[in-house]
């Protein structure tokens, strides 16, 4: 133990001799390590552990899927019979329940505030295996029908909105109309179904239950029985569904499969290969950090090597001359480990604001912990051990009495040393190279997806969706006496240049629906999405005419047939056929609950077709009717402002107040953000992580270029100064250092594009619009590489030119 102390103290003080040395080495060290445990953080969070329910990760939701659709997805809700069905009839299961989704509209002050409501099936609270933090969670005598209303809170909304007042136990809210205590509040941690309030309910046989007119559909998770896998479950429950599609024939395509998912997979979903991929960044940065350290090493090794020979000569074994760079070199990595930890913490922060919210699971908790601690220390200890072992080694295989017997030449450290340098700035040149690749084909599918033409104008357009009270509006007149004077309200506030109603948030789809139109025979069924909405939706989302025009007020109010249609509607359903006059009925106005008799409709417009189903699917055919034809159907607002949407806010929430002060406002914002947030987000996240990792990679080989051709040429000082004697000129030196540096880059950019081709296939699943074997993006990095790499040898290059050959033949 004496020995290694000073071995700590004689390191300290070789660090502090070269502090330039110590603060580089430290600080890229510590961009990797900082990296990978900002990353390894979200992912032991998101991915790991994102849920604190007993036994999570056996925790899976059952999907029935279309087997004739292309797109992945399908059902995961089911009706209260068919739940219970489910719940008799499987083998895989030891235990399940159920949830559905409400609006929860509560009275306060001189307006009605929403709240997300879940209706939660017996269990629930104990399937979860979470108590109470306060009160107590339901019991099984509160789903009964005739109990006590009763529900439980989520901790958030208890502090966010209540300021977490402990006296709200056992009081009444009336909400949804109906008086119900409060009888719990949950932990931090649970939030199951993202919920405000759990509202306890039982699903049954007997009676069909619904939720303003419509049944509610149930969203069921089970857990796995021990020894049950999930192909297992798929098979035991597609018997299942298979007995249930001939009780409830309307809930099942005539072709389905059954899909099990993890509750982590169906929050997280495709975010999963994200996540992955920047972890795998990130390891390779680390992995390129520790190649620059490594080289720095290599080269103060091997110019220390005379001092290690004499500490040989003087009685120093090979033991402590290894132990002794492996003392450095830990110290080193200890640092960076410490530096990283804080670049860490301040890296989190920026990562949780860049993640889209809505892949985050509402229970996890994104921070720091023992784990990712754990996994920081494991990686410094490792990196001190392959970036001090292979110096180490290099010193201790040749002969340590060589460098005293070398006078004069410069050139000591030997061809092996040299291999073993420009090997790992090839390969951190490869591993850049595969980073910035990888960051420029998000890039470009991103700028793909941003230039994606929606067939709207989405910018100052305010939005509000608007859960009316179902005791109120149920019918198309009282839906329509509650719209028409708000719209007209709306359209006289100053700064508001025109409102409308929606049914939906364009560019997201619509209500689907089967069609027919008099005189079309079709084998396959025809189906089209519409949207119900006032005469004011298209100069809010001003979407071209191509024929015809659209419904007037008088129209509207007079509830008259009238429909307009988009292009891909004409082009799929009628041909060349002129499609004004034609007639197409819409059979879902005959589902709902407030129906419309006869739904035939006379098509009077026809529109350029704008997106429906996101920004990356094409529009599928689509028509547009007066709101007035049914109560039925969540609804809002959409107002095009001139000045900035999110300004006009309070006086939209005042004149819909000023309308009923019983309606709520939800999901507010502009119709950009919702864009943004719904599609630009996950690619953004995607993209700017890699071009950070892509950047920092690339100032690291810069840097590795630059120490290793700097050290390369100061060691070759004797040989320039023989070359420049014997008539070299100055440009032939230039050329010589520059053609030495170029190649080690040229070698590292082929090595890099092979490996950029062959994890292509890994990344293809991210990019839209764009190759993974994108050309231009291969060689636009391929050259951005190659002038960097010419601007590191320049200064190394322009040095070793204007050595003076006279002093170099005397340069020991």
């Amino acid at each position: 133990m004496g020995t290694l102390g000073q071995d700590i103290r004689f390191a300290l003080r070789n660090l502090r001799k070269s502090p330039a040395f110590a603060i580089i080495a430290a600080v890229t060290l510590a961009l990797g390590i900082g990296a990978s445990t900002a990353i390894f953080s979200v992912i032991e969070n998101v991915l790991m552990e994102p849920f604190p329910y007993t036994d999570a990760p056996r925790l899976v939701a059952v999907q029935i899927h279309d087997t004739e659709q292309n797109n992945p997805g399908g059902r995961f809700g089911y009706s209260g019979p068919e739940f219970l069905d489910y719940l008799a009839q499987n083998h895989s299961f030891d235990r399940a329940i159920a949830n559905a989704n409400l609006d929860v509209l509560y009275r306060s002050g001189e307006g009605t505030e929403r709240f997300d409501g879940n209706y939660i099936t017996p269990g629930t609270f104990e399937f979860f295996g979470m108590p109470s933090l306060l009160g107590r969670v339901a019991q099984p005598a509160d789903y009964e029908p005739g109990a006590p209303p009763v529900f439980v809170m989520r901790y958030k909304t208890w502090v966010a909105r209540f300021s977490a007042d402990p006296s709200l136990i056992n009081k009444t809210f009336v909400l949804n109309g109906t008086q119900r205590t409060l009888i719990g509040i949950m932990p931090p941690r649970f939030g199951w179904g993202d919920a405000d309030m759990w509202i306890p309910q039982k699903p049954s046989h007997s009676a069909a239950q619904e939720r303003s007119g419509f049944p509610i559909f149930w969203f069921l998770l089970g857990h796995l029985k021990p020894g049950v896998s999930i192909r297992q479950a798929e098979s035991d429950l597609t018997v299942v569904a298979k007995n249930l599609s001939t009780i409830y024939p309307k809930d099942y395509p005539k072709k389905f499969s059954v899909h099990i998912e993890t509750l982590t997979d169906l929050v997280v979903g495709r975010f999963r290969t994200t996540l992955y991929i920047v972890l795998a960044a990130v390891g390779l940065l680390l992995l390129i950090g520790c190649g620059n350290v490594a080289n720095l090493l290599l080269a103060r090794a091997t110019a220390r090597e005379k001092e290690f020979a004499i500490r040989a000569a003087l009685g120093a074994g090979r033991w402590r001359i290894i132990r002794q760079l492996l003392v450095e070199s830990f110290l080193l990595a200890v640092s960076g480990a410490i530096l990283g930890v804080v670049m860490a913490w301040g890296g989190l922060k920026a990562l949780v604001a860049l993640m889209p919210q809505q892949i985050i699971p509402a229970e996890a908790v994104i921070r720091l912990n023992l784990p990712v601690l754990v996994f920081t220390l494991a990686v410094a200890v490792l990196t001190a051990i392959v970036f001090g072992l292979a110096p180490a080694l290099q010193v201790v295989r040749r002969d340590l009495n060589d460098p005293l017997r070398d006078s004069g030449k410069g050139i000591s450290g030997g061809s092996a040393h040299g291999r073993l340098r420009n090997a790992v700035v090839v390969l951190e040149v490869a591993v850049s190279l595969t980073l910035l690749v990888a960051a420029g084909l998000l890039m470009r599918s991103f700028v793909a997806l941003r230039d994606v033409h929606l067939g709207l104008q989405p910018d100052h357009i305010f939005v509000a969706r608007l859960p009316l009270p179902e005791d109120r509006y149920k019918t198309s007149d009282q839906v329509a006496g509650f719209f028409r004077p708000l719209l007209h309200r709306l359209q006289a506030l100053p700064g508001v240049l025109e409102a409308t109603e929606t049914s939906t948030l364009p560019p997201y789809g619509g209500i689907g629906t089967d069609i027919e139109i008099p005189g079309k025979t079709h084998a396959e069924k025809w189906t089209a999405l519409f949207q119900l909405c006032s005469e004011g939706y298209f100069p809010v989302l001003k979407i071209q005419f191509i024929d015809g025009r659209p419904f007037t007020e008088a129209e509207v109010e007079g509830k008259r047939k009238l429909a307009v249609i988009n292009q891909t509607f004409a082009h799929k359903y009628l041909g060349n056929e002129n499609p004004l006059g034609q007639r197409v009925h819409i059979a879902q106005l005959e589902q709902f609950p407030d129906k419309l008799a006869d739904p035939w409709f006379e098509i009077i417009g026809v529109v350029a077709d704008a997106k429906n189903r996101g920004l990356q699917d094409p529009p599928e055919p689509e028509l547009w009717v007066p709101y007035t034809m049914t109560g039925s159907g969540a609804r809002g607002v959409l107002v095009r402002t001139g000045p900035e949407p999110m300004t006009m806010m309070n006086a939209v929430r005042h004149e819909i107040w000023a309308t009923d002060s019983n309606v709520a406002l939800t999901f507010t914002g502009t119709l950009e953000s919702f864009i943004a947030s719904f599609s630009y987000a996950g690619p953004r996240f995607g993209f700017l992580l890699m071009t950070v990792f892509g950047s920092i990679g690339l100032v690291l080989v810069t840097i590795g270029v630059y120490s290793v051709l700097a050290y390369t040429t100061a060691r070759r000082t004797h040989e320039i100064g023989i070359r420049m004697a014997l008539g070299a000129e100055k440009r032939d030196v230039l050329r010589l250092v520059i053609r030495m540096g170029v190649g080690l880059v040229g070698a590292g950019i082929v090595l890099g594009i092979i490996a950029s081709l062959a994890v292509a296939r890994v990344i293809a699943t991210q990019l839209w619009g764009v190759s993974a074997y994108d050309p231009v993006t291969l060689t636009s990095v391929a050259a951005l590489l190659l002038i960097t790499g010419i601007v590191a040898c320049w200064i190394p290059a322009r040095r070793a030119s204007r050595v003076d050959p006279l002093i170099a033949l005397r340069y020991e």
